[in-house]
């Protein structure tokens, strides 16, 4: 009896631990058995060719969990590069280092990012002053040209990429005011602001020192009026500390100074610093500038003598001097050129909607295995020639859009793609000079957002080498090369003599 209840006590605690190392092993997320239990009432014999089948069927529990945890892994990265390389941005693009806003913009009513749109039209072109035919333009397209060695009106509204019923209505509106062949050819400047569209707003063409004929967008028609004043010119110190924002337009307006001041601050300091995107507050500059008048009213800036930039980019000086062949070039204080063979940025200085500038530093992209940099920038931004070459491809190109080659003298051509049109009479073989304006800032081709790709390679003995898409933003020895030769010999010494007032003046600066 005592042995057989020993027995039964045993068989007890060997079922209950078993009960409970089955719960931990399940707790665990163990199979309790390797195999299920092999039915005992019947034995069955099995051929080889059956037992090989049963091996093949069965799967063990853990090796399925497995599976399906790999399948579920492998589907939820399928979603993530979905989303990264096609939904995103509706374009199959990688971008490498490009920052992102914390929540998701949406499109204004006209169809713009977070960016806005450039240039803008306005109701009415004519502003009111009775000099300034360009007052509060500043947002829109701008260029300068000359009607020497025999061009017409018509000829140089053409080349600028006026089109021909623009040029027709404002012809309609100076005839009776000026016979149009008595300017052609005399080298008179020609200035035009435009829409992004190409439509004309306003326009001006200085006959003479004091003597203007000018016309500007009102309604559906031109007004035109001529103007003559006695000229007066003066030169001035300028000191600027950009704030919280780093927009210069803001801090040239706050010392009292004209807003289209900064667009030629930023041309001088093209080579060495991008206004729009290297551009932090507190940063500082200093300048002499021209300033011309007609009478009593100021009219324009002239040329600008002096600039030096002290920031978080880095410190950079620039003298304007006339060497002996004529032509202005920019110095530093020890007479070695500034000017390199790419400019710091394929985009000219544009304003910015506030709170975008964290966009504007440019980022790898990577398309079809192809790098190039990243400008995010608002439709109708300008887009400039990084060098001195010519025009070698445009037009478009599937999912690019509208792209435009330039071959540059150096062996270096740029490619850019994503425009909104091309600005000038361009055509293969045409040749551009470095800062001329080419084409608008766009969306074409396959992207969803306000942009300009950049691609850079070099072409030595017919071979192409791909150049770093971040090339122009580099510092140190990777900057693109100077461009011509420093001052020697006595013309040294005319240039030091020359910069001694303008140094002074710069290290004037208040407080």
């Amino acid at each position: 009896m005592r042995s057989s209840k020993n027995r039964r006590m045993a068989t007890g605690r060997r079922k209950t631990t078993t009960r409970r190392t089955a719960g931990l092993r399940a707790w665990l997320g163990l199979q309790t058995s390797g195999r299920p239990a092999l039915r005992t009432t019947k034995n069955r014999r099995m051929t080889e060719e059956q037992r090989q089948k049963a091996a093949k069927a069965y799967v063990d529990p853990v090796e399925r969990k497995t599976r399906n945890r790999t399948v579920a892994l492998l589907m939820l990265l399928a979603v993530v590069n979905l989303y990264v390389f096609v939904w995103r941005e509706g374009t199959s693009v990688l971008e490498l280092g490009a920052p992102r806003a914390a929540a998701i913009v949406e499109h204004d009513e006209r169809g713009h990012g977070p960016l806005g749109a450039f240039a803008e039209t306005p109701e009415s072109a004519c502003s009111g002053d009775p000099v300034r035919i360009f007052e509060g333009l500043q947002n829109q397209i701008q260029q300068a040209t000359t009607l020497d060695k025999g061009r017409t009106l018509r000829l140089a509204l053409l080349e600028l990429g006026v089109a021909a019923t623009e040029i027709d209505a404002l012809e309609a509106a100076l005839r009776p005011t000026i016979d149009l062949g008595l300017v052609a050819g005399t080298g008179a400047p020609l200035r035009l602001a435009s829409d992004r569209h190409g439509a004309i707003l306003a326009l001006e063409i200085e006959q003479s020192e004091g003597r203007l004929l000018q016309a500007c967008r009102s309604g559906n028609g031109m007004t035109v009026r001529a103007i003559q004043h006695p000229p007066v010119s003066d030169v001035v110190a300028v000191h600027l500390e950009l704030g919280p924002d780093a927009d210069l337009r803001a801090a040239v307006v706050e010392a009292g100074e004209r807003p289209e001041l900064a667009d030629r601050i930023a041309a001088a300091l093209a080579f060495e610093v991008d206004l729009v995107a290297d551009a932090r507050p507190r940063d500082r500059i200093d300048l002499v500038i021209e300033r011309r008048f007609l009478g009593k009213q100021f009219h324009r800036y002239g040329s600008l003598l002096a600039v030096r930039f002290r920031g978080e980019a880095g410190r950079f000086v620039a003298f304007r001097f006339q060497t002996g062949n004529g032509q202005a070039a920019y110095f530093d204080a020890e007479g070695k050129p500034i000017r390199r063979t790419l400019l710091r940025s394929p985009l000219a200085f544009h304003a910015l909607q506030p709170g975008a500038r964290a966009m504007m530093p440019p980022s790898v992209e990577v398309v079809a295995g192809r790098s190039g940099a990243l400008y995010r920038r608002p439709e109708g931004a300008p887009v400039v020639a990084l060098g001195d070459g010519v025009v070698r491809n445009l037009g478009e190109q599937g999912d690019a859009g509208l792209v435009l080659e330039l071959a540059h003298e150096d062996g270096t051509v740029a490619r850019y793609a994503h425009l909104s049109r091309i600005i000038g009479d361009l055509r293969p073989g045409q040749p551009v000079r470095q800062g001329d304006l080419v084409a608008l800032a766009g969306h074409s081709g396959k992207t969803a957002t306000d942009r300009v790709r950049l691609e850079l390679w070099r072409e030595e003995h017919g071979d192409a080498a791909v150049l770093d898409p971040l090339l122009l933003a580099a510092g140190g020895d990777r900057r693109p090369a100077v461009v011509g030769a420093p001052l020697k010999g006595t013309t040294l010494e005319r240039f030091k003599l020359e910069i001694a007032p303008w140094q002074k003046a710069l290290r004037e600066t208040p407080g």
